[in-house]
């Protein structure tokens, strides 16, 4: 099938889901529901537990490429809302659908991506810095470079001190993890083990409490 072939089936597919969605709205409006809480305090909590946001990112980058297929406010928004996937980005979706008609308010596209990023974007980027932050192995990158770009996804992954120790300890050169264990200097702190790993590479160690900063240098280890 042709790249066109596949635009027009994406394209007629979309048409499809929008004439549902305007029945739908059509049914609310001659049946509404009772009130809904806002969307703030409705979702501002739950939006923590969406397991796969990221799937909105390319949807968004399917709209954009295809702005011409839509005439309007409306159907961006009921294209764009219609692919959010979860059971929460769905009853999100859901419940704005209902709000913007009952209001007769459509966001424009600037305003819809804000609005879903607020909500999606920042919990996204942060489940997919801790995905990759399981499998960074160091293999033959210098350990400098390595550390640096480790703490950076364990900063951008919010990963508390104990466990980002553990991945870093796990995910260095097999010989660099026995030097800190047969020197005794482990710490729990993210920041001085990050030090401590580049001293093992080096072949630096101390003698001493086995803790950084106390204690006198040892000769290079070769």
């Amino acid at each position: 099938m042709s790249l066109q072939q596949d635009m027009n089936a994406l394209l007629h597919t979309m048409h499809t889901q929008n004439a549902m969605l305007t029945l739908q709205l059509a049914e609310l409006q001659n049946n509404p529901p009772a009130a809904t809480p806002s969307v703030e305090k409705k979702f501002n909590k739950k939006v923590e537990v969406v397991a796969d946001p990221g799937a909105f990112e390319g949807d968004r980058i399917w709209v954009k490429a295809n702005w011409d297929a839509f005439a309007d406010d409306f159907e961006v928004a009921t294209a764009v809302r219609s692919r959010l996937k979860g059971s929460v980005a769905g009853r999100y979706a859901q419940v704005r659908l209902q709000e913007c008609y009952t209001a007769g308010v459509w966001p424009t596209w600037e305003d819809l991506k804000k609005e879903i990023g607020k909500y999606f974007k920042v919990q996204a980027e942060r489940d997919w810095a801790r995905q990759q932050i399981r499998s960074f192995k160091q293999r033959n990158m210098r350990m400098d470079d390595y550390v640096t770009r480790f703490v950076a996804l364990s900063i951008q992954g919010g990963l508390g001190n104990e466990h980002a120790v553990e991945l870093l300890e796990r995910n260095v050169n097999s010989r660099i993890a026995e030097q800190i264990y047969l020197q005794d200097t482990r710490n729990e702190n993210l920041c001085n083990n990050q030090e401590l790993v580049t001293l093992a590479h080096t072949g630096t160690h101390y003698k001493g409490s086995g803790r950084w900063g106390v204690g006198t240098p040892w000769a290079a280890v070769s």
